[in-house]
C-alpha cells in the first residue's frame, strides 16, 4: 500500500476510534469483538449503535478495560472525550493557492497546535512551515475532506491552462505520499494526528500511548525530517 494509502487509513481509524469513545462514555456502553469487528452497544441485545475495524480498536485499546461478562467499556482513568478536541473549533478556512485558486476546508478556527508549538518555540519556523505544507497537500488531495471547492476554468492570463480538480488532487496525493516515504511509518502516526487532524500534543500522547511529555521530541524529529525532505531545513 502507499504511504498516501496508509495515510488514508490512519485518519479513518482515529475517527472511528474517536466516535467509539463519545459512545463509550455514555453510561452503560460497552464495546464487542463481532466476527472480525467490534460493536458499540449501549445494552446487550440491542443493535449496535457503532461498528469499527481492527485498526480502530486498536487505537481505542489503551483507553478500555476488560468487563467481566465480555468485551470492554471506557476506563474510569481515560479522560473523557468531549465534543470535538479541546482547543478545536470547527470551521470553514480557505486558502488561496500559489495559481490563484481558493479553496475552502474543513479547519481549526482556534490555536492549532502547530501555532501553539512555534509561539512557545518548540519548534522551529521551518518545521511548522513543513507541518503546514503537509497539512495542505492533505486537504488538496482529498483525504481530509475540503467542503466546497471553487475555481475558475478559464486560463490565467500569461498562458497556461489550470489543472483540472481531480488532477490536482492526484497531484496532492503524490507530493503526500512522497513525503510521508521519505518521514518514515514511524513518523507517520504523529504527524497524521498534529498536522491533519489538529490534536493537541497531550491529546496525540494519549492516543499513540507514548509517556506524558515525550511527544515533542518525536514531533520535532518527524517535522526535522519532513522539513529537510521540503528543502526547508
Amino acid at each position: 500500500m502507499s504511504a498516501a494509502g496508509i495515510l488514508e487509513g490512519e485518519l479513518e481509524a482515529e475517527h472511528l476510534a474517536d466516535r467509539a469513545a463519545r459512545l463509550l462514555a455514555r453510561a452503560g456502553s460497552v464495546i464487542e469483538a463481532r466476527g472480525l469487528a467490534y460493536a458499540v452497544r449501549f445494552a446487550r441485545g440491542r443493535r449496535p449503535m457503532l461498528v469499527i475495524n481492527e485498526a480502530a480498536f486498536r487505537k481505542l485499546f489503551a483507553r478500555l478495560v476488560p468487563r467481566g461478562d465480555g468485551g470492554w467499556r471506557l476506563s474510569p482513568q481515560a479522560p473523557s472525550p468531549p465534543p470535538g478536541r479541546p482547543g478545536f473549533v470547527e470551521g470553514e478556512k480557505t486558502v488561496v493557492e500559489p495559481d490563484g485558486r481558493a479553496t475552502t476546508h474543513r479547519a481549526n478556527l482556534g490555536e492549532a497546535p502547530l501555532d501553539w508549538l512555534l509561539r512557545r518555540k518548540h519548534i522551529t519556523r521551518a518545521e511548522h512551515a513543513a507541518g503546514e505544507k503537509l497539512s495542505a497537500d492533505a486537504h488538496a488531495s482529498g483525504i481530509i475532506g475540503r467542503l466546497t471547492m471553487r475555481w475558475d476554468p478559464t486560463p490565467r492570463s500569461g498562458g497556461g491552462s489550470r489543472l483540472e480538480p481531480m488532477e490536482r488532487a492526484y497531484a496532492a496525493r503524490q507530493r503526500l505520499g512522497r513525503a510521508m516515504e521519505a518521514v518514515g511509518a514511524e513518523a507517520m502516526p504523529i504527524l497524521t494526528l498534529i498536522c491533519l487532524t489538529g490534536t493537541s500534543l497531550q491529546g496525540t500522547e494519549v492516543a499513540l500511548g507514548m509517556r506524558p511529555r515525550t511527544g515533542k521530541a518525536a514531533l520535532k524529529a518527524a517535522l526535522q525530517r519532513l522539513a529537510a525532505h521540503y528543502g526547508m531545513a
